[in-house]
């Protein structure tokens, strides 16, 4: 596994293949975070960038631990449309994805990582006018940019009924001068988004700000 993920990592891909292999790592990251508790009971999400912008969405309501490479949608960054949709028709894609194509225009974002873990519902109860502090952790240093001694402030919104009614809110925290640093944004009783300029960052981003809630958490314990 290690080797072949440090090929992956290593070797330029491009045209079909860079997309198979780019659907075969969604899937990996899905199972790894379900084992993580992190996209459990078919909740949560994942998406990707490919070199011609548009993106691998990975389908709603399913238990994301068996999403296959072929069960991925193929979706037009700008409106949304999917470009191809899985051989499966009863598959929907991603309630999430107006919420990638905004965390993708405003940051450049390579991809974005859906969470519903505890620890992010847990840390959002402990904002403070609507964002979440983390100082003082050495972890803070996985997130690009920052530093262990930062004020790293994460926007906090408001969860709404429906995923796609979060999109506004969403948007106006992302153009808010005070979470330019951040690489996430938790929801209120529901979970975060985590975002990176590809997968592979994404994925260290989304580890690392769990272990910050888990820590910011218990320090308020």
């Amino acid at each position: 596994m290690g080797c072949r993920i440090m090929t992956d990592m290593l070797q330029p891909l491009t045209g079909e293949r860079r997309e198979l292999e780019q659907r075969e790592l969604l899937c990996e990251m899905l199972r790894l975070f379900y084992d993580k508790g992190w996209v459990s009971g078919t909740g949560g999400g994942l998406c990707a960038r490919l070199d011609d912008g548009r993106l691998l969405v990975a389908p709603t309501g399913v238990h994301k631990e068996r999403v296959q490479p072929d069960d991925l949608f193929l979706v037009e960054p700008v409106e949304g449309t999917i470009v191809r949709p899985p051989a499966l028709q009863s598959l929907r894609p991603s309630e999430c994805t107006p919420i990638f194509r905004a965390v993708i225009r405003a940051r450049g974002a390579g991809s974005v990582v859906h969470s519903h873990a505890l620890s992010a519902v847990l840390a959002a109860d402990l904002a403070d006018e609507g964002a979440l502090l983390i100082h003082g952790l050495e972890m803070l240093k996985g997130v690009r940019g920052a530093a262990s001694a930062d004020a790293h402030l994460v926007p906090v919104i408001v969860n709404t009924p429906r995923e796609s009614e979060l999109v506004e809110q969403v948007e106006a925290a992302l153009a808010d001068p005070r979470f330019e640093a951040t690489g996430a944004i938790l929801v209120s009783d529901h979970g975060a988004y985590i975002w990176g300029i590809d997968v592979w960052e994404a994925k260290r981003h989304t580890e690392v700000y769990h272990f910050l809630f888990e820590a910011v958490k218990a320090r308020r314990a």
